[in-house]
């Protein structure tokens, strides 16, 4: 049988308790869920800025990137508090996405 896998995306609140029921859709393959989740949290962090990245530095940059359980993350440019023009790397967990490999 080939492996599928099947991506989760969930918003999650300053809590860190689900906003929404987390939104699962089956992938072709292991690669695809991968890209998907990925193009899933920058378009979500593009949406929801200001929650999903506080204190975002003025043309700082996001990107998603997967963390050492393989879930996808933003990871930001947020202002220091000394200094708001300065810039130093964040992590917003607010939005997550993950895949898991499914027998299809």
């Amino acid at each position: 049988m080939a492996l599928k896998a099947l991506l989760v995306v969930a918003l999650f609140g300053a809590t860190g308790d689900p906003t929404f029921p987390a939104t699962m859709t089956e992938q072709p393959s292991l690669a695809a869920c991968q890209a998907q989740a990925r193009a899933a949290v920058e378009a979500l962090a593009a949406l929801h800025g200001e929650k999903a990245m506080p204190n975002l530095l003025k043309g700082g940059r996001f990107a998603a990137v997967e963390d050492e359980r393989g879930v996808w993350v933003i990871r930001y440019d947020r202002q220091t508090r000394t200094d708001p023009e300065r810039g130093e790397p964040a992590v917003g967990r607010t939005i997550r996405a993950t895949c898991r490999t499914i027998e299809g």
